[in-house]
């Protein structure tokens, strides 16, 4: 369980609080989240959250569904994924996405001597990736075919994102998805280099990251997730108010270890308030092209209207 300057509570009052447990990844994109958390708007509606880390949304999403979370923040081609075999998972809130080029810290990194410059060039090598059949992956296999390579040519090697720096330096992998703050503090010391930036390279716009639960949590707890998604909403716009406050990065290094002096030195991304469906049925139209897919899906059905 991971929290991040929560503002004690005295018993009689967390006794009144409803637990909600959320599924995270570790990353940038759920400073939002820990902003709510921190800034006790949850708590002002009457939610306790907990949260417990996993490596990404394919592993996140088999524990929301077996009932060990009441949500998970996952991605796109994750919640799909589990659409189509279908999981009653239904996307309630945005996460991340990737809106200007300039300010999309994820990318490709090789090491900066190993002569790695496209996809033809990792034909026969590999890429590291939280998980597969996820966002990463699918992003990273499309950069490799619009850069020239073979995706079917490469491997894909899950490593979680906080190990990708030493995984690639250690060679344990050829090349690297970063995602922030990770990324940026890999690029800071030295020797790796970004090579592309799949999101803004093959879908500028790309609706990433999602906070998903299931049906029957849906059902069972309406207003517990309506009060979820306004306490986050909340947390998006404290985000958005403070992109170049210490004290965001020092919210986002509690719970990601990264230094703060290092987060300093890269722009951080706004984050959004809604999900947009659009850029959702581009990512879906690619799954498809990519056979993880069958055929369309119905997204009125998967996308919950809060999340709109």
């Amino acid at each position: 369980m991971i929290w991040l300057l929560a503002v004690p509570v005295s018993r009689t009052q967390a006794a009144d609080l409803e637990k909600i447990r959320v599924s995270i990844i570790p990353i940038g994109d759920v400073a939002p989240l820990f902003a709510a958390i921190q800034n006790g708007y949850f708590r002002e509606l009457g939610l306790e959250i907990d949260t417990t880390p996993s490596a990404g949304g394919a592993a996140g999403i088999p524990g929301l569904v077996g009932g060990s979370f009441d949500i998970a923040y996952g991605n796109v081609v994750s919640a799909l994924l589990a659409a189509q075999q279908g999981l009653d998972v239904k996307v309630i809130a945005a996460g991340t996405n990737v809106t200007d080029p300039k300010l999309d810290a994820t990318g490709i990194f090789v090491k900066s001597d190993g002569g790695i410059k496209s996809g033809k060039d990792l034909e026969g090598k590999s890429i590291g990736v939280n998980t597969r059949n996820n966002v990463i992956w699918l992003y990273a296999r499309a950069w490799v075919k619009a850069t020239g390579g073979d995706p079917e040519r490469v491997t894909f090697k899950e490593v979680p994102f906080p190990q990708m720096e030493d995984a690639l330096r250690q060679q344990r992998v050829d090349a690297a998805f970063m995602v922030p703050p990770f990324s940026a503090v890999a690029e800071q010391k030295g020797g790796l280099s970004k090579v592309g930036s799949p999101y803004s390279d093959i879908q500028p716009g790309v609706d990433v990251g999602q906070y998903i639960t299931t049906g029957k949590v849906l059902a069972a707890k309406p207003e517990a997730v309506r009060k979820f998604v306004t306490g986050l909403r909340k947390g998006v716009e404290w985000y958005n108010a403070n992109l170049t406050n210490e004290a965001l990065l020092t919210l986002i290094s509690g719970y990601t270890k990264a230094d703060v002096a290092l987060l300093k030195l890269v722009p951080v991304p706004t984050a959004p308030l809604r999900t947009d469906v659009s850029q959702v049925r581009k990512t879906m139209d690619m799954m498809i092209d990519s056979k993880l897919l069958p055929a369309p899906l119905d997204l009125d059905k998967i996308i919950d209207s809060q999340a709109l």
